[in-house]
């Protein structure tokens, strides 16, 4: 505890008023896009092949149109030194242009986070047969399952209650339906 806890704790305690402490770093803040802004390029992308559709996911710290000038050399001096080159190049697929195959998925800083957010979306699109068998997923990781598509949901979705809750509802014989809300 630092010391301004310290002296709130012994203050409320002489005055029979109990006191909480909370932690402001929620899993919420951390999956937010709060501290990312356009002077941080660092980015989560995905390149697409335009023969087979499947993609390449990757990270950068630097702007995507950099990265992506990037594996397009490696495609064009032979160079497998990246698995979407590989990729390109082993099955003579064919690369498309910036507009057409390149897409941000997720801007994130640099570090922890972003290698969990890369790991992710590498998983999800495993599971959905999208990604190129040249990048392999991590070992799989069942919280990645909870989040599903791209990342948490930010809508209220509204959703049916289980049978087993109407039961319970239906007999306080109340009169009232609950609904259940996902936030």
């Amino acid at each position: 505890m630092n010391m301004m806890m310290m002296i709130y704790k012994y203050i409320f305690k002489r005055s029979n008023i109990g006191i909480a402490f909370r932690t402001t770093n929620t899993i919420f803040k951390q999956l937010s896009l709060e501290g990312c802004t356009n002077q941080d390029p660092s980015d989560i992308y995905k390149i697409k092949c335009n023969t087979c559709n499947k993609a390449y996911v990757g990270q950068t710290g630097r702007a995507i149109s950099v990265r992506y000038r990037e594996h397009i050399r490696y495609i064009r001096t032979n160079n497998p030194q990246s698995a979407y080159a590989t990729h390109i190049l082993q099955n003579r697929h064919e690369f498309g242009p910036q507009k057409e195959t390149l897409q941000l998925i997720k801007p994130c800083a640099k570090g922890m986070r972003m290698n969990c957010w890369k790991s992710m979306f590498i998983q999800n699109f495993h599971r959905k047969c999208m990604l190129i068998t040249e990048q392999q997923p991590y070992d799989h990781n069942p919280l990645y399952d909870c989040i599903q598509e791209t990342g948490p949901r930010t809508d209220n979705h509204k959703t049916e209650p289980t049978q087993s809750v109407q039961d319970t509802h239906q007999q306080r014989n109340t009169g009232t339906t609950y609904t259940a809300t996902r936030k």
